[in-house]
């Protein structure tokens, strides 16, 4: 019987150790071969549930944004008239509202004084309208004139005669270089009635809607409220 190919418990147990070494030998790089991976993925792991929270947090606050855009939007978009330019038409209406209420205050003048005498005025009784015109507009519209810088007219469309820097005329500014100045234009022999009346209505088509007069006062006319609202108090000024 060949002694090499004896089991003994001596060889049994070298065999099981040889084997367990053998194993061991094996088993040992298949860690070291996985780990950068192990530890990759445990890293992303980490900064994905540490990124998790922000962007849960951030879901909310981009889902207000839309709201909070449409609420300024809705917010800004321009729903009145307020600050901007009269247009021509209702300064036209304006116009005519003031001119009819001018025509009603001169009917005692005409009745007491007699119309044809007005036909060929003498220079004293040019003189004398100008001074009854000028008296009759401040009864008028003084009161809107000092309180809003409005006239009757302009009221009734919610607009008011400002200074360029957006400040209400002043009665005494009104009078003085916007009425006045007209005024005495119409006392130029020949053309003074076309440039007061017609000339001075048609600077209006400009870009800045102004007539003559608001050139030469520094003013313009812009909506004061929207209508229809309440006569604005001495406070909103």
């Amino acid at each position: 019987m060949d002694d090499s190919k004896t089991t003994t418990p001596a060889s049994i147990a070298e065999h099981e150790v040889q084997s367990d070494t053998n194993r061991d030998t094996v088993k040992l790089p298949v860690p070291d071969a996985i780990e950068p991976t192990i530890a990759a993925l445990v890293t992303a792991t980490a900064v994905t549930q540490a990124e998790q929270p922000t962007t849960t947090a951030a879901a909310p606050q981009a889902s207000e944004d839309p709201c909070a855009n449409t609420e300024t939007a809705d917010t800004a978009a321009p729903s009145s008239k307020k600050g901007q330019l009269a247009s021509r038409t209702d300064r036209f209406l304006a116009s005519l509202i003031d001119t009819f209420i001018h025509l009603l205050a001169f009917i005692p003048l005409f009745w007491f004084v007699g119309l044809e005498n007005f036909k060929n005025p003498s220079p004293l009784q040019s003189l004398l309208l100008a001074l009854y015109a000028m008296i009759s507009y401040l009864l008028i519209h003084g009161y809107l004139l000092y309180h809003y810088g409005q006239t009757i007219g302009k009221s009734e469309f919610g607009m008011r005669i400002q200074l360029l820097n957006g400040e209400k005329a002043s009665l005494q500014h009104v009078m003085l270089s916007r009425y006045l100045p007209m005024m005495l234009m119409n006392f130029v022999p020949v053309i003074g009635q076309f440039l007061a009346g017609f000339f001075n209505v048609l600077f209006i088509f400009g870009k800045q809607r102004r007539c003559l007069h608001d050139y030469i006062a520094g003013t313009e006319v812009r909506y004061f409220y929207e209508m229809p609202a309440e006569t604005p108090t001495k406070e909103q000024l």
